[in-house]
């Protein structure tokens, strides 16, 4: 379903494990150490347990904090229906007293994901859109003119990638590497990060909701899953949290295509449910309608 268009096993982010380290030297997270389970004979990765809201704002703190010392006050992002960069932007910048703008895909009703972004405080401009670039593109021309931060798709940020560099490396440094580790890839950013801090394991990413483009698999292995993105995984894990969505189809691919003792890393638990009333919400808009961005200028 899925495309692999990489050639070779290109990580498009490796700068060399020592250039992430020395760039994180200072860094210190706000987040416990990774929780690592064993469940039916794998070893999990567990972000469920010891992340609030999931793997991206653990690897995200690095580049808000940074952009916190620089005085930047808002960030920008574009937040689809489901997926939790959005949601981890959403905390981080709570934490941090910064503000966030989402760009959203507009709809009859927001996502559950949508509204608790909303709930944590982000402020939303909608609009409709055939493709995701569209809404970059908006992104992108309202940072220009508001002077806020765009944060690309997926938190593709080097930042980000030194982050998850240096958290993987500290943790495993006096531990015995992983031999094969699963994940899910999206825009590929979580396991470019753990390719670059583990340098002897194999890897094997599963693509779940875009094709993958040159560069963003480096020398994992590629498996498409057989489902669309909205759909939920044939086998979802009774053993821990994950979002049966995304994780649970990695989770289905490595217990059919696996081997016991392989390292499953789950970048978060299902998200907790908004209780805002979505209908209250008008996310609506027709072709072309930009109302939302006009004050901007744009």
């Amino acid at each position: 379903m899925f495309q692999n268009k990489q050639q070779g096993q290109f990580n498009k982010d490796d700068k060399g494990l020592d250039y992430y380290l020395e760039l994180t030297k200072d860094f210190k997270s706000c987040f416990d150490d990774f929780v690592v389970q064993d469940v039916d004979g794998f070893n999990v990765i567990d972000e469920s347990k010891a992340c609030p809201v999931g793997y991206k704002a653990r690897s995200g703190e690095f580049l808000i904090q940074s952009l916190s010392r620089q005085g930047v006050k808002e960030i920008v992002y574009v937040q689809p229906r489901r997926g939790f960069a959005g949601i981890s932007l959403s905390y981080l910048c709570k934490k941090y007293n910064m503000d966030l703008t989402l760009v959203m895909p507009s709809s009859k009703q927001i996502s559950d994901h949508q509204a608790l972004c909303i709930e944590l405080g982000a402020k939303p401009l909608f609009v409709r859109i055939a493709a995701m670039p569209n809404a970059n593109r908006l992104a992108k021309m309202y940072a220009d003119k508001t002077g806020a931060f765009f944060v690309p798709l997926g938190l593709n940020h080097e930042f980000v990638i030194a982050a998850g560099v240096r958290i993987t490396h500290d943790y495993f440094k006096d531990k015995e590497q992983p031999k094969r580790m699963w994940t899910v890839i999206s825009t590929g950013v979580l396991t470019r990060s753990l390719q670059i801090a583990l340098p002897k394991t194999e890897f094997l990413a599963v693509a779940v909701s875009r094709n993958i483009q040159h560069g963003e698999l480096g020398r994992a292995k590629f498996y498409s899953y057989h489902k669309p993105f909205d759909s939920v995984a044939d086998n979802v894990p009774d053993g821990f949290d994950c979002e049966n969505s995304y994780d649970s189809k990695g989770w289905d691919y490595m217990n059919r295509y696996g081997e016991k003792g392989d390292w499953f890393f789950n970048v978060a638990g299902e998200s907790e449910k908004p209780t805002i009333d979505k209908n209250l919400i008008y996310s609506y808009r027709d072709w072309n309608d930009l109302k939302d961005f006009d004050k901007y200028g744009i």
